[in-house]
């Protein structure tokens, strides 16, 4: 059990040297073409990487991974543990914040068994990550998604 203490802190830090995402995945075996992929992943210098071992000895899930860089990832994946660390840091979170509530916003519509319609309901709220980590390298959106179901699937 973890102390408001310590929530507070592992809420900082991901605040600071996290980030939250929710990933469209092409996956080719997947019955609709794409995975939806939940995670969370803390950073820090290779140095430094003694907290990463403390929150994962903490927080109970994911592993760590030693980059070429000089730095060290704390990576959560899956729905159920990600969604479990959010709630528990949510209220202690500031810029992380937005992040937490369309993470909550997902999880509210992710379905037992996808069909076509909710895998494209979740990657259209699965975009907004994209504006929310200021990211640019993200390929695969719902407009992705809806030309492959539109055309079939490419061999790439």
């Amino acid at each position: 059990m973890l102390s408001n203490l310590e929530k507070s802190y592992i809420a900082g830090f991901l605040d600071g040297d996290g980030c939250i995402m929710f990933q469209l995945i092409r996956k080719k075996d997947y019955t609709f073409g794409f995975q939806v992929r939940a995670s969370i992943v803390f950073y820090q210098k290779s140095g430094n990487d003694f907290i990463l071992n403390w929150l994962k000895s903490k927080l109970k899930f994911g592993y760590l991974r030693r980059r070429k860089y000089g730095m060290t990832e704390y990576t959560i994946v899956g729905l159920k543990q990600v969604m479990s660390i959010i709630k528990l840091l949510k209220p202690y979170l500031k810029l992380k914040k937005k992040h937490a509530d369309l993470a909550l916003r997902i999880e509210n519509i992710w379905p037992e068994k996808f069909n076509e319609k909710k895998l494209l309901q979740i990657a259209k709220l699965a975009d907004g990550f994209k504006k929310l980590n200021y990211s640019k390298k993200r390929k695969i959106t719902r407009e992705v998604i809806l030309e492959y179901f539109k055309n079939g699937p490419r061999n790439d």
